[in-house]
């Protein structure tokens, strides 16, 4: 279990970015979010309401403006409800305050700390260093977040005659900016700007296609848009009449709690190939000098990923979510390869070549 004497300070809320003052109901978390859950949470006859269309930015200052944004994100990061009744009841029976600091969320007396070991059921702890990097990678994906800009372009799309709506061009726009959605979390991630430009672009050559497809079934999921009408018809034009069916099978399979996809989508980024394997290609990632920087971020984002999977499920829990997430990423790469589609590798080619051309303009602006 992570204290503040294990984990270090000063740790930060994954909700607002204030300071946290440990993990509340299974998310890091600072008192003022924590509170504003235990209150909030259950009263399911209220309907919270947002004026700006359920798309406010919560940060320490704003957190107080919206409170049906602020419990949205508290349920995305995953925020169990079912906890609340288990932390009444322990803060009812338990007298001394130290009781509770010795106590899981189960109820059990924690065990000594163990260093992490892959092999045996440890409660590992993230160190202040990871702590603080699981936060950037969560702050970084919000705030490129563009799924508002999504459901205006979907808007702007839907008022068109519907001769031009069903056109190729037009449905093309549209799943580009899918596509292109990653793009930003990337670039702005922590380590990819430290690493070489050949190091940067074959990245983003080599990982692109498997990272931002899984990046839109998270993206679809999100904002449910297999529920509106046009973005199925683009996808129909595009892809053909069975995307649906497709769509559907992968959405329901992904996993629900958000902060695991939104690092598992990183480590993808940074993977020396999550695409199909060709021995032949002579711009195999392996084949690029310094890959040793690459492999030293995959060790430091899996070690920390790992460690967070330990201690929001326990061991068991833990390597049950890490062989699903496994086996859900190689189920979405075979799929793509049997459905090949000219027209989204054609759009994939076209983010890749300008990612890779504004990166090399980015390193000739530095000297």
């Amino acid at each position: 279990m992570v204290t503040k004497r294990t984990a270090g300070l000063p740790l930060i809320c994954l909700v607002c970015g204030d300071d946290a003052r440990g993990i509340n109901f299974d998310v890091m978390s600072c008192m003022s979010c924590k509170t504003f859950f235990r209150r909030h949470a259950q009263k399911a006859v209220i309907k919270l309401e947002c004026k700006l269309d359920h798309n406010c930015e919560i940060t320490r200052r704003t957190r107080s403006a919206c409170a049906a944004c602020r419990l949205k994100k508290c349920f995305t990061l995953g925020m169990n409800q079912q906890l609340l009744r288990r932390w009444s009841v322990k803060c009812s029976k338990s007298k001394p305050a130290q009781v509770l600091k010795t106590l899981d969320r189960n109820g059990n007396y924690l065990p000594k700390p163990l260093p992490l070991n892959l092999l045996r059921n440890d409660h590992s702890t993230l160190t202040k260093e990871e702590w603080n990097l699981l936060s950037n990678i969560v702050h970084t994906y919000d705030k490129t977040n563009i799924i508002p800009d999504i459901k205006y372009q979907l808007e702007q799309q839907s008022a068109l005659p519907p001769k031009v709506r069903s056109k190729v061009s037009t449905s093309v726009d549209v799943l580009k900016y899918f596509l292109s959605a990653l793009q930003p979390f990337i670039e702005d991630s922590p380590y990819f700007q430290d690493l070489s430009i050949d190091l940067r672009q074959a990245l983003i050559q080599h990982n692109y296609d498997t990272a931002s497809t899984m990046n839109c079934v998270f993206i679809i999921r999100e904002m449910s848009a297999l529920d509106n009408a046009t973005f199925l018809t683009s996808c129909d034009v595009v892809y053909g009449y069975d995307i649906f069916k497709y769509s559907t099978h992968f959405v329901s399979r992904l996993e629900s709690n958000s902060t695991l996809i939104k690092i598992l989508l990183l480590t993808l980024a940074f993977s020396t190939n999550c695409s199909i394997v060709n021995p032949d290609d002579p711009k195999n990632l392996r084949t690029i000098s310094n890959t040793i920087a690459v492999f030293n971020i995959q060790n430091i984002l899996v070690t920390m990923f790992w460690k967070y999977l330990i201690y929001q499920y326990g061991f068991i829990g833990g390597v049950r979510r890490f062989d699903s997430l496994i086996k859900y990423v190689l189920e979405l790469l075979h799929s793509m390869n049997e459905r090949a589609n000219a027209q989204h590798e054609q759009m994939i080619d076209t983010i890749v070549e300008k990612t890779t051309r504004s990166l090399t303009i980015d390193d000739q602006k530095m000297y």
